[in-house]
């Protein structure tokens, strides 16, 4: 009886001892292979070829070794290289005692060294540059919102400017032909001729037939020596000038224009 209980002891010992080894085991190996699922940890992008090397583990062996999780065939890069490492504050590079050394910003490190976003890391002469990819979705969604705001800032805006206004400038109009002719000028010569400020295509009208200007704030009509004369309400010029006023009947040649000094023109 007493064989049966000290068996049953040494059994249950042993069998306890290799569950042991069992769940350590287990977590080793789930610890080393564990993954971050399809969202990529962080990655590497080497300088010259702008290749992307993701970091999907927490733990990410780095060297020449085809068993590393990122394979640099490069020379200067050892075997086991190195190692990138997620922690709870960051990510970490260490040197795995490799043969050329580590360099974070050009600088080798002796010990474990944190790796901010933008960091450049060196493996022999193997350049890197890093992105954390939690920074690198921050700033992308900062830019993100920065453009939103400024689209409908700019959205804002336009709604708040006001329609383009009317703008008043003074013309001759031929109420027969339902024609208006726009001074856009401060000093205008009116007449057939295509050099002239208003071009005036009635044959009784000269080349150069009349001037009519701004002084001040008043309008003044001025014949040039025309062949058949102007007139203000049928009154001739002469070699004077007659001050213009709204709604004057102006006379070249015989052909009759009504004065508006405030025509509405849309811009």
């Amino acid at each position: 009886m007493n064989d049966i209980f000290g068996f049953t002891v040494i059994m249950s010992r042993y069998l306890i001892a290799m569950l042991a080894v069992l769940v350590l085991g287990s977590c080793v190996v789930s610890l080393v292979t564990r993954r971050f699922g399809k969202r990529v940890g962080s990655y590497l992008v080497q300088k010259n070829s702008k290749k992307r090397y993701p970091l999907t583990r927490w733990e990410n062996a780095i060297g020449r070794s085809t068993t590393c999780d990122l394979v640099f065939d490069v020379p200067t890069v050892s075997r086991f290289h190195a190692v990138i490492s997620k922690r709870r504050n960051g990510w970490v590079v260490a040197d795995t005692n490799s043969r050329t050394g580590v360099l974070v910003n050009g600088e080798k490190i002796t010990k474990v060294t944190k790796l901010n976003h933008g960091d450049t890391v060196t493996f022999g002469t193997a350049a890197f540059e890093f992105f954390d990819v939690d920074v690198d979705d921050m700033e992308r969604a900062k830019e993100k919102e920065r453009r939103r705001k400024a689209k409908e800032a700019a959205k804002a805006t336009r709604a708040a400017r006001p329609e383009k206004s009317a703008a008043f400038l003074p013309a001759l109009i031929d109420e027969a032909a339902q024609k208006a002719y726009v001074l856009g000028c401060e000093s205008c010569v009116v007449g057939r001729s295509p050099d002239c400020d208003v071009k005036l295509r009635y044959s009784p009208i000269s080349s150069e037939h009349a001037k009519i200007y701004k002084n001040g704030t008043a309008w003044f009509i001025e014949d040039m020596n025309s062949a058949t004369g102007t007139k203000v309400n049928a009154r001739a010029v002469g070699t004077g000038r007659r001050r213009l006023k709204d709604g004057d009947i102006i006379g070249l040649g015989g052909v009759i224009f009504v004065f508006n000094e405030y025509y509405k023109i849309k811009k």
